[in-house]
């Protein structure tokens, strides 16, 4: 599909300002409704005052979208989320309008909810905006640029998840420095930053394609994640260690990666003979029995071949032979079994 792109560096700009985004994404979790009339007691973001057709009611009403579960209640929580970032004026941003970032996380929000059922992302997710745009264009009256709207791949989109989720056990960990917080809730720290420190790792090892951005975004989030929390160990209860927040550089984990693999497969290919062995002398009193009637067989058929003559009792001789060494043998797994039953 030609709405795919490759996200760049700018696709992770709302990183920079994470909790102010997060705290959006959570509260239109609370969206779970359709409304299509005033209800005063309500704020007007959390509500569409638009009936029928310019409300979010139309894809509720509308096959529009067959693959998208629930598109109407994406809608609704897209609103809510569109209406806070257009028309907020913090820094020098004019009401009305998005910024990069913004774009660019209603860009991560969009992705994540039109491919949570359909992991191939059937729709554009441009298209999922004009549409909005069509069936209201009073309300979403910004129109998006070719490159700020996109589908991202599988393996972007996931690198850039881990990232959220990253950032969230990030705020996790902050919580529970906060000087004067009780006891029990300090004492999840350490919980926290193993938690962390095994997601960072698994981050790192789990990317697949277009690794190069994602890495440098890492490492710069590896390096705000030490300052800001090197500090504040000197005050925590259970975190009061500094090299708790050390994380290793993206080339080292995926040295040690190898390191653990190529262990791995040589400790395998070491062990599988080794198993087979055992197994072996495990089975072989199994076998023996088997041994009994092959040699029987050969008797009989001696005896049409060479009748009682001298070459008869040459392969007489042989097969006895054989037969004393093969209950030698048998008698030995016997006494062998004995010792290890004891």
């Amino acid at each position: 599909m030609t709405c795919y792109k490759n996200p760049g560096k700018e696709s992770y700009g709302f990183f920079e300002n994470f909790s102010f985004y997060n705290d959006h994404a959570v509260n239109a979790e609370s969206k779970n409704s359709v409304v299509i009339k005033d209800i005063p007691e309500f704020p007007e973001e959390y509500i569409c005052t638009e009936y029928g057709d310019k409300s979010c009611y139309y894809f509720l009403i509308n096959s529009v979208f067959p693959s998208i579960e629930n598109p109407h209640i994406i809608c609704e929580k897209f609103k809510y989320i569109y209406n806070l970032l257009s028309n907020n004026k913090r820094g020098r941003k004019k009401e009305g309008t998005l910024k990069n970032n913004d774009w660019a996380f209603l860009n991560y929000w969009l992705n994540d909810k039109l491919r949570s059922t359909n992991t191939d992302m059937s729709i554009c997710v441009k298209d999922f905006y004009e549409k909005l745009r069509d069936m209201d264009e009073d309300y979403f009256k910004i129109a998006s640029t070719d490159d700020k709207l996109f589908n991202m791949k599988k393996h972007d989109f996931e690198n850039m998840k881990k990232l959220f989720e990253l950032y969230n056990i990030k705020n996790k960990v902050s919580e529970t420095m906060v000087e004067g917080i009780p006891e029990e809730k300090s004492a999840l720290c350490s919980v926290y930053t193993k938690e962390f420190n095994k997601k960072y790792r698994d981050a790192i090892i789990n990317c697949r394609d277009g690794c190069s951005i994602f890495f440098n975004i890492l490492t710069d989030f590896k390096n705000k994640y030490r300052e800001e929390f090197s500090f504040y160990s000197k005050t925590s209860i259970s975190c009061n260690s500094e090299e708790l927040f050390v994380l290793p550089n993206y080339q080292a984990v995926l040295k040690e990666h190898e390191s653990i693999k190529i262990i791995g497969k040589t400790t395998f290919s070491v062990l599988l003979p080794v198993f087979g062995v055992f197994f072996m002398l495990i089975f072989s009193d199994t076998l023996i029995p088997f041994s009994h009637q092959f040699l029987e067989k050969i008797k009989r058929t001696k005896h049409k071949l060479f009748g009682s003559g001298e070459r008869g009792n040459e392969l007489l001789s042989y097969t006895s032979d054989n037969d004393d060494i093969i209950e030698n043998h048998e008698a030995y797994g016997i006494s062998y079994y004995s010792v290890g039953d004891y």
